[in-house]
């Protein structure tokens, strides 16, 4: 009784664990037809030639254990005569026919050899077509989505559909296609040899097929959800660890060290014992099999005996039923549980090609700017992002003039960075217009728009690599000398010398080895070196102390020269400098002028302006 309990509480608690893991788990709602016809149309089907033969291959190939089963036959009714026997004086027909024998055995080895080298080197090169195409298209697709398709869904999903996924339509379109077709015509063949040796031991073996399978129909989902419980924790654990060794000083900052392994300790024990539960249905599943696979091997051998007996079949006969009905069930073992796996298949295909087929939002027109030396004007530009309900600006109108330098100021989430993302095009408005000398930039291709305006983001974004790559990374072509005097503009230079491998220093991934302050002035010196005509600034200097925001400020007063610029900053010393002030509350322009028009009318900006001095 108290085994009974225990056992029945695992089990409870197992099945919770496996719900919850399965919560969010993805299942396909769309029509199989209609997606694989999309991806026989869009990839597969200029593989056609290939694939068909490849299939046909298969095809000859699936007889080959058969053809195996029947040399054996030859063997024991016509070379060693097991059941008739034969006189010394036929010893020279048993050798030639015992040569025949070896030279069909040899042979056979050497067709199926033969063709299995021409199959696997169709379906690898097939394969590898089809993973470039598919993450060719994917890339291309990603690279000209809108930055709000990066903003709605995690990089470890997108990195999944272009990696993961891509792996998983390749390895069934080309390997598991073709080995499902193997089982299936091994299966038809099998029984197609058997009907036609004896039908009535062939009866025996056809009548056991449908409990096989129907054990298996019962067992296998239990098992299949199981295992995608497992996969689903083992990558929560990958994340889990992933994420906490990232954050490694926080943890140890917080002396949350034993939380850490309580917490960990919690997953590798659920692993266990899914683990656990998976070894145990998959060894009934196998046992029970056995089982059956057995009963049915001495039903033909008793049965078969006695049709030898009766003069109705041979001794070798009876040896190809009992080589041929382990693969039939094996097959039907396969192919049990295809039905589930094509199902899982197909959420993968949906996925991708969801993606593929994704809007890119930003449109591109036909017009390619050869600058952006005119006026910019925001035209009663309302915008909301994708998602959201309240608009991110609201009616907002505001020029800037040619060589103008324009201070942004307002609370987080007042629609500041919203500006310079409609100025680089990577969203338009639904309202309104933004246009750069008289051009709307709706009509206007995106990438020429870019060429020649530029944004610094906040936070800003360093791959790994040296110093140099990451400051070239807008300007390939650039000199040594050209990338130095980006660094000294950004006031990087004096420290990249006291590295040891100054510009060729690698800085890690994501910039480890650099402090925040050191990431902005990278960011900057590597905008700086594509020399834009419209500079604009996230709050750039945020994490810089004021003597080096002050020697930037001083050097960017040179380096604009005639060029625009609008700077997002919180640091009334920088809005100061500026030609005009604009401060943005709730998605609208709810002060504009400059330093000495706002200082003294109450505000945001007279807010700021008191705070900052009383520091």
């Amino acid at each position: 009784m108290m085994f009974g309990r225990k056992f029945r509480s695992a089990t409870k608690r197992i099945e919770k664990l496996v719900t919850r893991l399965l919560a969010d788990s993805e299942s396909y709602d769309g029509k199989m037809s209609a997606d694989a016809k999309n991806l026989w149309t869009r990839y597969l089907r200029r593989y056609r030639r290939p694939i068909f033969v490849a299939l046909a291959i298969t095809v000859v190939w699936s007889a080959h254990p058969y053809f195996f089963s029947l040399l054996s036959r030859f063997l024991v009714d016509d070379v060693l005569m097991v059941e008739t026997g034969f006189d010394i004086a036929d010893i020279s027909t048993r050798f030639a026919l015992l040569r025949r024998y070896v030279y069909m055995l040899f042979g056979g080895w050497t067709v199926i050899v033969i063709l299995h080298w021409f199959r696997s080197s169709i379906v690898l090169s097939t394969g590898q077509k089809l993973i470039f195409d598919l993450r060719h298209d994917l890339h291309e697709k990603l690279q000209n989505l809108h930055v709000g398709y990066f903003e709605r869904n995690e990089t470890g999903k997108i990195m999944s559909r272009v990696l993961e996924d891509v792996w998983v339509i390749k390895e069934w379109s080309t390997t598991h296609a073709l080995n499902v077709s193997a089982q299936f015509f091994q299966a038809i063949f099998g029984v197609g040899l058997l009907l036609y040796l004896n039908w009535q031991l062939t009866a025996v073996i056809v009548l056991s097929l449908p409990i096989y399978a129907w054990a298996l129909i019962k067992i296998r989902p239990t098992i299949r959800r199981l295992n995608i419980a497992l996969r689903r924790l083992n990558a929560s654990m990958y994340a889990l660890s992933a994420e906490r060794i990232t954050a490694v000083t926080l943890v140890k900052a917080f002396t949350q060290e034993a939380r850490e392994r309580a917490t960990f300790f919690k997953r590798v024990h659920d692993n266990v014992r899914l683990s656990m539960r998976i070894i145990g249905y998959s060894g009934g599943m196998n046992l029970l099999a056995g089982m059956i696979s057995s009963t049915v091997t001495g039903l033909i051998i008793m049965f078969g005996m006695l049709q030898v007996r009766a003069g109705l079949l041979t001794l070798g006969d009876v040896m190809v039923f009992i080589h041929a009905m382990p693969r039939i069930f094996m097959q039907v073992n396969a192919l049990s549980s295809v039905a589930v796996q094509i199902q899982a298949v197909f959420v993968v295909v949906k996925r991708v090609l969801n993606l593929l087929d994704e809007e890119v939002g930003v449109t591109p027109g036909t017009a390619v700017l050869d600058g952006m030396r005119g006026k910019v004007t925001f035209d009663r530009v309302t915008f909301t992002y994708p998602g959201q309900s309240q608009p991110a600006l609201d009616d907002v109108s505001f020029s800037v003039e040619p060589g103008e330098k324009i201070a942004i100021m307002g609370p987080s989430g007042a629609g500041k960075t919203t500006v310079f993302q409609l100025i680089c095009r990577f969203y338009d408005p639904q309202a309104g217009s933004v246009h750069v000398g008289g051009v709307d930039l709706t009509d206007t291709d995106p990438t020429s728009v870019r060429r020649h305006a530029c944004m610094v983001q906040q936070e800003p974004v360093i791959f790994s690599g040296t110093i140099a790559e990451n400051i070239m990374y807008g300007r390939l072509d650039a000199r040594p000398s050209e990338i130095m005097l980006a660094a000294k503009q950004a006031e990087l230079h004096d420290f990249i010398m006291t590295l040891p491998a100054k510009y060729e220093t690698e800085v890690g991934q994501n910039g480890i080895s650099l402090s925040g302050g050191q990431k902005q002035r990278l960011a900057l010196a590597t905008a700086l070196l594509t020399q834009p005509e419209i500079l604009m600034l996230d709050d750039t200097t945020s994490a810089l102390d004021s003597e080096t925001e002050a020697r930037i400020r001083a050097t960017l007063e040179k380096v604009l020269g005639s060029r625009t610029s609008l700077i997002i900053t919180q640091r009334i010393a920088t809005a100061r400098s500026c030609d005009k002030i604009l401060v943005f509350e709730n998605g609208k322009i709810a002060q504009r002028g400059t330093h000495d028009e706002l200082k003294n009318v109450p505000g945001f900006y007279h807010k700021v302006l008191v705070q900052q001095e009383s520091l």
